[in-house]
């Protein structure tokens, strides 16, 4: 069984609503329900009953519950045991991901291992995926955080977060305030996209193999964020992923999602074996 889920049914349970958990988690709210929805459909039997207001555990989930009570019991037990002892000592982990997921993505979680591991070095390196992958293989990277599942047979990976393709456009641009918008629509319009031969690049440019006219690249940058500067401030449209989206950027762009063109997408955490990381970087992953 997939610890990980276990711990999302496990929070839900004890803090009432998906919401609280996610919170106490430092996760996401659909990323709670995924695990619970995974570890139901693993054991075959319903765990949760729902409604608007709170979340009661079923028959099953009740025993799940105080079984996993007292494992999480145990678990802490162990680390207060050994787990700190062994991080006395100043240690390092290491992480790549793009600057997208450092930005907006991490800091929540490293503020929770941080209190944590006090002691521990973090090393964040920004690369792009094939670097991500190549410095996880190598043993440089501890842990890689990229936006694909690598779909490398030496490579564990495993999905955490979802994210969504959405049209950025200014506020106040035509096409914000059309109800339907075609991909043929967005290729009329000055288009600011990833720079080449990257992964995202690659994602956004699929749909319009076949689309007439071609989509016209007024610039081509290497950062979400500046991607959604410089749409804000006039200079064209764009096609990014919505992590980099939060309240302070809505208020220069008009943000459309695009779920009839681009099947959501997955965050995905990428190491060697589990087994073989230190202590530090296997309780990174717990954050997740």
């Amino acid at each position: 069984m997939d610890l990980h889920k276990l711990r999302g049914f496990h929070a839900v349970v004890r803090h009432g609503t998906f919401t609280e958990a996610a919170k106490r988690l430092g996760l996401s709210q659909p990323s709670v329900s995924l695990q619970v929805k995974a570890l139901e459909k693993e054991l075959h039997v319903r765990l949760l009953e729902r409604d608007t207001k709170r979340v009661t555990p079923t028959r099953e989930g009740e025993v799940l519950y105080g079984l996993s009570t007292r494992l999480f019991e145990t678990e802490g037990e162990i680390e207060a045991l050994f787990l700190d002892k062994s991080l006395l000592e100043p240690s390092r982990l290491t992480l790549a991901t793009n600057q997208s997921v450092a930005a907006h993505i991490l800091p929540p979680r490293l503020e929770v291992f941080t209190g944590r591991f006090p002691k521990v070095e973090i090393n964040i390196h920004n690369l792009r995926t094939a670097d991500i992958l190549a410095s996880v293989r190598d043993g440089s990277t501890d842990v890689g955080i990229a936006l694909i599942d690598p779909g490398v047979p030496w490579l564990k990976s495993r999905k955490v977060l979802p994210y969504e393709m959405v049209l950025v456009t200014p506020r106040g641009h035509p096409l914000s305030k059309r109800r339907k918008v075609t991909l043929s629509d967005i290729a009329r319009q000055p288009f600011i996209s990833y720079t080449k031969d990257t992964e995202t690049r690659r994602l956004i440019d699929q749909p319009f193999e076949k689309v007439r006219p071609k989509i016209s690249i007024r610039m081509a940058l290497g950062s979400t964020d500046l991607i959604i500067l410089y749409v804000s401030l006039g200079y064209g449209i764009s096609i990014i992923h919505n992590l980099n989206i939060d309240e302070a950027n809505r208020v220069n762009l008009h943000v459309r999602p695009l779920k009839q063109y681009y099947e959501p997408e997955y965050i995905h955490l990428i190491y060697r074996d589990e087994e073989s990381l230190s202590a530090a970087a296997r309780a990174f992953l717990d954050l997740f």
